[in-house]
Order: structure tokens, then sequence, then C-alpha cells
């Protein structure tokens, strides 16, 4: 088995703030095995030590793939990536037969938004919309949003940033019905959960942010929970993934597939994953765009010339 891992480190359009961390760049790998690709993305905040670890256990994993024996990787994003290079899912450029969209993510300063959403030619159906925290402008903007596109609804991503008088303020100034879902409406799914239930908002959880990627956020589901986002990198292997996945479709869960912080080798395979897995809805891919990748083509390849060997 022919095996080589690329390690790349690329800047980022613009500072992203994740989870209160702030980043400029994106640190990861490449794996190539018998001529498939995989990309390796560590959580977008990992710490030093836990991108060492990830980079230990890729190393070892390739050596047991090597010796022709399962790679008995350990970190979520190892896994993934191994089962993407191993289960040979294209990274080329998406078709429309082949893939999922990814719902448009709105995010940053009013104009460039406002100014984007009257440019479309056609209007999307459903849009994702990173709150601010600013109940005033986040208010403002959704009305306006809302009125530009007339039939579009929306998931609003507070990110468990927002106080409950926020959330609530945000929520009297709006018109609900515009709304599919607020995702990650406090700190923790506890409060989420009384807050949905007190106040009859519909919700949505992000596994990743709440450190239960490994199940389900609730043993039993509330009238409120809408949906969970699923980030296979930090979920792990494709057979977890899918096994969470038909959990929450048992329980009458949306599901939607998210990236985490990606380059467009790991974007196109997300997508076609999402296609397969989850068919019929749009996927999460937004963030990806922020990765600056020129180093991969059209055809899913990263330029080898401009990568180091890990």
């Amino acid at each position: 088995m022919h095996i080589t891992t690329y390690r790349y480190q690329l800047p980022l359009t613009m500072a992203r703030v994740i989870d209160n961390t702030t980043l400029v760049q994106r640190s990861g790998f490449y794996i190539n095995i018998n001529g498939f690709w995989g990309e390796i993305a560590p959580p977008p905040t990992a710490s030093d030590d836990a991108l060492l670890a990830i980079e230990q256990d890729l190393r070892l994993a390739c050596q047991r793939l090597r010796k022709e024996l399962p790679h008995g990787a350990t970190t979520a994003a190892v896994q993934f990536g191994l089962d993407c290079a191993l289960a040979r899912v294209s990274s080329a450029m998406a078709r429309d037969d082949d893939s999922a969209p990814s719902l448009p993510l709105l995010e940053g300063p009013r104009d460039p938004i406002v100014r984007a959403w009257r440019c479309r030619r056609v209007q999307p159906d459903r849009a994702w919309l990173t709150l601010t925290g600013d109940v005033q402008y986040d208010a403002g903007l959704v009305r306006e949003l809302c009125v530009l596109a007339p039939n579009v609804r929306l998931i609003l991503d507070a990110g468990g940033r927002l106080t409950p008088e926020q959330l609530l303020g945000l929520w009297q100034r709006i018109d609900g019905h515009r709304i599919d879902w607020l995702l990650d409406p406090a700190s923790d799914i506890a409060t989420g959960q009384q807050l949905a239930q007190q106040y009859q908002l519909p919700v949505a959880f992000d596994l990743v942010r709440y450190s239960t990627a490994g199940t389900l956020p609730v043993a039993t589901p509330f009238a409120e929970l809408n949906a969970i986002v699923l980030r296979p990198a930090e979920i792990g292997s494709f057979d977890h993934c899918q096994q969470l996945l038909q959990q929450a479709h048992r329980q009458g869960l949306e599901v939607i597939i998210g990236d985490s912080l990606h380059t467009r080798l790991g974007q196109q395979q997300l997508a076609r994953l999402s296609h397969t897995w989850n068919p019929g809805v749009e996927a999460a891919l937004g963030r990806c765009r922020y990765v600056l990748d020129t180093q991969v083509n059209d055809l899913g390849q990263p330029d080898i010339t401009q990568l180091t060997l890990a």
C-alpha cells in the first residue's frame, strides 16, 4: 500500500473567531493512499498538544496500514480523513448530481451581506445567519433579509454566546415563522432546552460545540428540538457518523452535515458524503471559503510541490 502524507498551513482570507478563539491560518494534513486523497482537518480551535496527538495518531495509523492492518486511528480527524481516502471519496469539483449544495453562510458587516443578497439572481429558500449578539443589529438584518427574499427561511446561529435576555429580545423583534431554528441558544444543552421549552423556541444543537460528538445531545428529544449539526471530521469514522445520523433520523430530527474549516479538498468530499448519507438536505460548508487553498485544483488534487512531507 503506497501512502504519502503532507502537511499544509494556509492563511485565512480574514480572521475568524470560533468559540472565542481568533484564527488567522489553518493547519492540517493531506493523505494519499494508492492515488486517493483524504484530508485530516483538526478541530479549528485545537491546542498545540491536541495537534501533536493528531500528528502522532496519523503516523501510527499509516504504519499499520502499510502492514495491511486496520488503521486503528483514535482521533476523530484522522479516522475521518483516512476513511475518505480508503473509501475513495472523490475530491474533484462537485457536480449537482452527486453532491449536496451548501447553505449560504451570512456573517460579518451588514452592507456586504445585503449587497450580495440583492445581487442574487435567484434567492435561496434557506440560509444560515451568524448572530452577533447585538439585538438591534441582528433583528434589523433578519427583517431586511426576509423583506428582500420573501420566501427565505433562516437558521440563526447563536453560537452558545447569547444570554437569555439577548435571545428573547431578538425573538420578540422578528417574525418567528421565518426561522427554521435557533442553533445553540445557550452555553450548555440543559439551559438551551429549558429556554426552548419555556418560550417555545425551535432549536438545534451542534454536537461538537458541546463536546457530545459521540452521542446525541439529549437521550429523549423534546418537542422544540428540531435538528442537529453533525461535523464528521470532529466525530470520527464513517460508521460512527452514519450511526449518529440514523439515530437522529429515528428521533425525527433533521441533520445538517457541516465542515470543520476544511480546504476545498475536504469540502468537496463532505458535499459528496452529505449527498449520499443525507439526501435532499443542504450541507453547511460555507466556512470553507475562508481558507485560501489555491493549492487544490479542480480535480481535487493538491499541488504537492507547495506542500511539506509529514
